[in-house]
């Protein structure tokens, strides 16, 4: 199993320095690769630690400038809110500025009030999302020409210069509800779930498996908490969800990445501050106890 690390570019304590640390500490310890998590405009008194947030993509290219092997990626991206044309233009500035380390997990989103903020329609956002996946695919291919009724976007012969160093961008998909997975299964390059209780993840693997033979050809790529102080193994994300965090306990934390593993998880994605609170010090912390045993 490969493991990335989401830096604080969100919460109390974010900073540049903050982001900076983590990303390099973690091309010290071996780590596959670095985050970004994605909100732009939170409403006040969410409830959630994205009030205060770094932009994801131009955070991207800060720290592509401070690492040099790191693959860099956002986790996850909410493309509907955004122009899809213009984040194809930036994933592919990115990719050429950090010699083509980008790759991406992209969702729908939920916050619909955040929505309404950047005057995006909320209750289409899944069709605009397959549809802008379409076209970001085909930008970094090279195509010139592309349209969609539901982006209400078209062009002939556009230039697209300079082109990403990669010629295909692995997408993942977040999301765990059914049109999530669906996406995943026939557009995306992989399934990017947060990690719920066990038995429960186990049978949301089973229903992707089951439900979309194109499934058993993707990726399973999951989001996971970290608290290297904490002694409980779960946390309430900011949607009120229950979800598996790796904590102090370590030999839970063997259970927990070897039943990932049958489930056929390759790769983890570690939050090292789910809430937004989790001292600079902390998060370092736990990655190098999730090195130490895992790298």
């Amino acid at each position: 199993m490969k493991f990335g690390v989401c830096v604080p570019n969100y919460g109390e304590t974010s900073s540049k320095e903050a982001m900076r640390k983590i990303a390099t500490e973690a091309e010290r310890s071996g780590y596959d690769s670095v985050w970004c998590t994605d909100h732009i405009l939170m409403p006040k008194n969410s409830g959630t630690p994205y009030e205060r947030i770094f932009e994801s993509l131009t955070t991207l290219s800060y720290i592509a400038a401070v690492t040099e092997k790191l693959r860099l990626g956002i986790s996850s991206l909410i493309t509907p809110m955004r122009n899809p044309v213009i984040v194809a233009k930036q994933l592919a500035t990115i990719d050429n500025l950090s010699d083509g380390r980008v790759l991406l997990a992209t969702s729908v989103g939920w916050n619909e009030r955040e929505f309404s903020h950047l005057g995006s329609g909320f209750h289409n956002r899944g069709k605009r999302l397959d549809e802008s996946i379409r076209l970001i695919r085909e930008l970094w291919s090279g195509k010139t020409h592309f349209e969609s009724k539901v982006l209400k976007q078209r062009f002939r012969d556009a230039v697209f210069e300079p082109p990403p160093v990669q010629k295909k961008l692995t997408i993942w998909i977040g999301g765990t509800s059914p049109a999530a997975m669906k996406r995943a299964a026939t557009l995306g390059d992989g399934w990017h779930p947060n990690v719920q209780p066990l038995e429960r993840f186990a049978n949301m693997v089973s229903e992707f498996m089951e439900r979309f033979p194109s499934a058993k050809e993707k990726e399973i790529s999951v989001r996971i908490g970290l608290n290297s102080r904490s002694i409980t193994s779960e946390y309430v994300s900011a949607q009120g969800e229950r979800r598996v965090m790796l904590s102090s306990n370590r030999a839970e934390n063997r259970r927990v990445m070897e039943r990932l593993e049958s489930l056929g998880v390759s790769y983890a994605v570690l939050v090292p501050s789910p809430d937004g609170k989790v001292s600079v010090e902390n998060q370092v912390e736990g990655m190098r106890m999730i090195a130490g045993e895992f790298l």
